[in-house]
């Protein structure tokens, strides 16, 4: 009995051995990664700034339910349609439901048209599908609600001929069925537009106005002193009116600082800006400066010939003037290491750490970043496992 009983706590030692060793092992032992990314990182001067646009107010005094044929922010040709006009809100309801059948459709017939699987490239249709859905993730955590059917079926497309690619879904017969006979059951309820709204000029047709449209021309910009833009009020607009053209694109925008900011800028300057409430930085050019009265205060006009459906949407809002910008690999400041003289990281390779060297450009309390390198390997690069947190850590050390 003795015998078993040491045999038994022999056995119980081992294995609570084993218990804590692993656990010893675990925690001390352990390392925590993260993945370096690219990164754009600039520093400026934040100020309020209105934009100034070549605009034309669209109007139409149908009497009717409207119902848009483009999406808010497109691009649309001179003589173009951008609404018609129906009898009843049903007949423009089952008009907006047909329109989302033929995008369905046009999408399936463009995933079918990939239908050699050996010409697929994976990683670009991986990286179409990432790219898409940071675009839908964008517009829905910034509430950018114009497009997001266009960025939504897009990133269903591109999810859709992954499937395809890897045999998961090829055929649509089914899902093209159902879709014609609703698309064909909803035209007996259309019926024929009463109107057809068209525009007069190429642009970019916006849904709404905001009552700014009459009082900020682009014609006389030596009228935006401090003092004006200061006294500018919103103008109300007709009941008839369903949007409007931004038929230009160049455009200007005016930013108000003190005289002694001012004297940093002269014409011609070429200025990056930054239009905060999008993330988008556009090339700009000092136009002109126009001073205040008492001298106190400045506006300066920046010209930019860069237009899209984001900013064909904006009017005022807080704009950076961009000093200084950084570009290259985002990195956690605590995995940045000296070994021999040498800053760098260590990063995972397989089964072991390895050491790499990291030129760090720029770095606050958040986050570093490091020149980008994509061909050295002694160097860190795009998407290595970095260690953030470990004990031990030498060159060639083997992780489990």
């Amino acid at each position: 009995m003795n015998r078993r009983r040491l045999i038994e706590l022999a056995v119980i030692g081992i294995v609570v051995f084993f218990i804590g060793y692993q656990f010893f092992t675990s925690y001390f032992s352990a390392i925590t990664t993260e993945s370096a990314i690219y990164f754009e990182h600039s520093k400026g001067v934040e100020l309020d700034g209105i934009i100034i646009k070549n605009e034309l107010i669209v109007t139409s005094k149908e009497q009717g339910t409207l119902h848009y044929v483009i999406s808010d922010g497109e691009r649309v040709a001179k003589g173009g349609t951008i609404a018609q006009v129906y009898n009843s809100d049903k007949a423009s309801a089952a008009a907006t439901r047909i329109d989302e059948i033929n995008r369905q459709l046009k999408n399936i017939e463009d995933i079918e048209g990939y239908n050699d699987k050996n010409a697929v490239n994976m990683s670009a249709i991986n990286a179409k599908i990432i790219s898409k859905l940071n675009d839908f993730l964008y517009k829905v955590s910034d509430n950018r609600f114009d497009g997001i059917d266009e960025a939504r079926d897009e990133l269903i497309a591109a999810m859709t001929r992954k499937q395809v690619a890897m045999g998961e879904q090829t055929d649509f017969t089914a899902i093209k069925n159902q879709l014609n006979m609703e698309k064909n059951a909803l035209k007996s309820v259309v019926g024929s537009p009463k109107a057809v709204c068209t525009v007069e000029k190429a642009g970019y047709f916006v849904f709404g106005v905001d009552g700014y449209e009459n009082s900020l021309s682009p014609n006389d910009l030596s009228i935006y002193t401090p003092e004006y833009l200061e006294e500018l009020a919103v103008s109300e607009t007709g009941k008839d009116v369903i949007g409007k053209i931004i038929y230009d694109y160049e455009w200007h925008i005016a930013v108000k600082m003190s005289i002694e900011e001012s004297m940093f800028y002269k014409n011609g300057d070429s200025v990056k800006l930054k239009i905060n409430s999008i993330g988008q930085t556009v090339n700009t050019k000092v136009n002109r400066i126009n001073i205040s009265k008492e001298s106190s205060t400045a506006t300066v006009i920046l010209t930019c010939s860069e237009m899209s459906s984001e900013l064909s949407h904006i009017r005022t809002g807080r704009v950076t003037i961009i000093k200084d910008e950084y570009s290259g690999l985002r990195i956690n400041p605590k995995a940045i290491r000296i070994v021999d003289g040498v800053t760098g990281v260590y990063v995972v390779s397989e089964l072991e750490v390895k050491f790499v060297k990291a030129n760090v450009i720029f770095s606050n309390e958040e986050y570093a970043i490091c020149e980008l390198n994509t061909t050295d390997d002694e160097q860190l690069r795009l998407y290595d496992e970095f260690v953030v947190k470990g004990r031990g850590l030498y060159d060639g050390k083997i992780i489990y």
